[in-house]
């Protein structure tokens, strides 16, 4: 079957992913990579960045935090562990990168993976609010926000492309937007301080709140103001709401505005897969979820998730997993009551 008809193909799963890094086990020797000045609990106080979970984000348990900075001329090129969520709450700056150099002004919204170097030159009264946060911990799983197209564009196309039109794309929010981050980030800042009952779990919360705010202001831009990469996310976002049903890529590439070999190409350049073993993945991923209830047998997994047959079904689970669905489901089960 050709990568032109409807994707029920038996291509190899994606390359795996660079493994997590764990620093609970390694010896911790702060390295300040920045100084700056930071604003907390109304006053402004000297602060410094380590740009590792061990220096700048304690708890291992909940590795987040929200502070709010001010820059003025230059902030060396550095990178971090952490993935970061940047609001440009006032000024300008020159936002520097290891793909290219591009300004920043008030309302820029950037999404700084962990890995990625940056820094600021030139910066005038650059105040920032840098939400410093684990990705494992806070964005894996949510399915919702999976599917906005501004989800994928913001926080995963746009932070791990290494090309620099694609890096340079960021959301910029208009006076009125800016004034509901304002809000929201206002009650970021008191909760994270206060850390009264319960406070981790209103903490995610809010976060995810803002995640989902930022994704959908994205997710809402027309058609003509749709970059080459949000475009793309939205084939992504329109996989991960539709995977349980027939996906032919020529339907794809019509989402993309490309034609078929420019959008196969551009894909696999993205994604570093086919659109066909996206699309298995996303719907193997829904089917071990599925397998974890005793009540959904493997027929119903298989049609549920887009499967033609339950024997291609396993068939592609095997190929994926290691194991068969039934398989996956005892060891699961065994798990969980061990």
């Amino acid at each position: 079957m050709t990568e032109t008809a409807t994707i029920t193909d038996n291509s190899q799963s994606a390359v795996p992913a660079a493994p997590i890094l764990d620093t609970t086990s390694m010896n911790f020797s702060p390295t300040i990579v920045g100084s700056t000045t930071e604003f907390v609990a109304g006053e402004r106080k000297p602060g410094v960045c380590y740009g590792t979970y061990a220096g700048d984000l304690l708890d291992e348990t909940f590795r987040f935090r929200v502070s709010f900075v001010e820059h003025d001329g230059r902030f060396e090129m550095h990178s971090h562990e952490y993935a970061e969520l940047v609001i440009v709450l006032a000024g300008h700056a020159m936002h520097l990168t290891d793909l290219d150099n591009h300004p920043l002004e008030t309302g820029d919204v950037v999404v700084i993976n962990a890995g990625r170097k940056h820094g600021f030159a030139e910066a005038k009264g650059l105040r920032l609010c840098n939400i410093m946060y684990d990705p494992q911990q806070f964005l894996v799983s949510e399915h919702e926000l999976e599917t906005l197209a501004g989800y994928q564009a913001l926080f995963e196309l746009g932070p791990r492309s290494e090309r620099p039109a694609s890096f340079r794309e960021r959301l910029h929010l208009s006076i009125q937007e800016l004034a509901q981050i304002n809000t929201m980030l206002s009650a970021l800042r008191q909760e994270s301080e206060r850390k009264d009952d319960g406070w981790k779990a209103v903490v995610r919360y809010q976060f995810l709140s803002m995640v989902a705010f930022v994704s959908r202001i994205y997710t809402r831009l027309r058609s003509d103001q749709a970059t080459p990469l949000l475009q793309m996310a939205r084939v992504v976002s329109y996989i991960q709401q539709n995977y349980h049903t027939p996906i032919a890529v020529e339907q794809l590439a019509k989402l993309a505005h490309l034609s078929l070999c420019q959008f196969q190409r551009r894909f696999k350049r993205v994604h570093n897969q086919t659109p066909i073993q996206f699309v298995n993945n996303v719907r193997i991923h829904a089917a071990c979820e599925m397998l974890k209830d005793p009540n959904n047998d493997v027929t119903h997994v298989a049609m549920a998730t887009g499967f033609s047959t339950s024997a291609f079904f396993s068939a592609q689970f095997r190929r994926h997993m290691g194991e068969s669905p039934s398989s996956y489901r005892r060891r699961f089960n065994t798990e969980m009551i061990a």
